[in-house]
């Protein structure tokens, strides 16, 4: 499936290397690129619905709108457009008003470029893409923020019947570890790493690895 792009990104140096990554994949058509984000949402007015993108890398400081505002004036008038915010910034406060104001994902820039088309794919599937700090961030914040509620990791396992293996199991998908890693730090096999991966997906009831860092993080699994 070909993936419509479009990048918001004030920084030419930046927009370019994003420009020359993507045009090694053959299915990432790069619809538009734009230095703010009145040039992007001027783009999509002027634009008919069937050229709009499937999703639009947006940097999250640019002059006039922000990345934030953008993203949310976007996701107002085409809620059908994805956002992935990519940024310097792992600033709790910028992190949270981005998922806030409408987009789907959050990555830092110096990640490799597969990690980005790997992130759109997984937007278009219902994931939410987070760089492993940026998820760490957000886990913090998340942890700050309900402290008062008294609900902890261990609290929230019972509910789901999660033994204190398999909690240290989730742990360690949330940190993006492979199962050979995982099966390496705990010193058991890949085997048992499966079996107690496939036991974590039916009793969180998801089916994926970005499904299970998603419910991990509603409900304060970690």
């Amino acid at each position: 499936m070909e993936i419509r792009l479009a990048i918001a990104e004030d920084n030419a140096q930046t927009r370019n290397q994003f420009v020359e990554r993507f045009e090694f994949y053959d299915g990432i058509d790069l619809v538009h690129t734009a230095e703010n984000g009145d040039d992007l949402l001027e783009y999509l007015s002027d634009s008919p619905m069937d050229e709009h993108p499937d999703i639009v890398l947006m940097d999250i400081e640019m002059p006039g709108k922000s990345g934030i505002e953008t993203t949310a004036l976007l996701k107002e008038k085409y809620p059908y457009i994805e956002v992935i915010m990519s940024t310097v910034f792992k600033d709790e406060e910028k992190i949270f008003k981005s998922i806030q104001a409408g987009a789907s994902g959050y990555l830092l820039n110096d990640r490799p470029i597969d990690r980005f088309v790997e992130a759109m794919e997984e937007v278009l599937d219902g994931g939410v893409p987070l760089s492993r700090t940026i998820a760490r961030k957000v886990l913090g914040y998340i942890r700050t923020q309900d402290e008062a509620n008294k609900k902890t990791p261990e609290t929230q396992a019972k509910k789901f019947e999660l033994s204190p293996r398999e909690l240290e199991i989730l742990q360690a998908i949330v940190d993006d570890e492979t199962e050979y890693a995982i099966a390496y730090d705990l010193d058991i096999s890949e085997h048992t790493v499966r079996s107690h991966v496939k036991n974590i997906y039916k009793k969180l009831q998801v089916h994926s690895r970005t499904a299970v860092v998603k419910m991990a993080i509603k409900n304060k699994l970690i």
